[in-house]
């Protein structure tokens, strides 16, 4: 399978640090920038890497035009890319036969105009 259409077309540097991190409760918040934490409302937030690899937790193929601009049909996926943080994103695989629940997930970026999908996750296993 080629993913070269699938591959970040802006840089990963932000990947690192997608989250924060409360210093008041422990939580961590998605995205890095919020400007409180989701739990304790503090405004205390570090901006870490993610502690754990993302896992996908859920998944599903979308083949009708349910947002404008996403052409289908496209796999969306709910990643836990932290301890209680679950996420919904794009799944950059060809179709759903790759995937299976709970697979370790890799971050990679997407197109910088497109703010809505900015991010997105492919199976670990497909690097290189």
């Amino acid at each position: 399978m080629t993913t070269s259409s699938l591959m970040p077309a802006w840089g990963v540097d932000h990947l690192p640090t997608l989250l924060a991190h409360c210093r008041q409760c422990g939580t961590y918040t998605f995205p890095s920038n919020a400007w409180s934490c989701r739990a304790c409302g503090a405004d205390t937030l570090d901006k870490v890497p993610m502690p754990q690899t993302p896992v996908l937790r859920n998944f599903i193929t979308l083949h009708g035009d349910v947002v404008p601009g996403l052409t289908p049909p496209v796999v969306v996926g709910e990643v836990e890319i932290a301890p209680g943080v679950v996420e919904e994103a794009l799944i950059a695989v060809d179709d759903e036969s790759r995937l299976t629940l709970d697979m370790p997930m890799e971050a990679i970026g997407a197109d910088p105009a497109d703010t809505q999908r900015g991010l997105r996750f492919r199976p670990l296993e497909a690097q290189g």
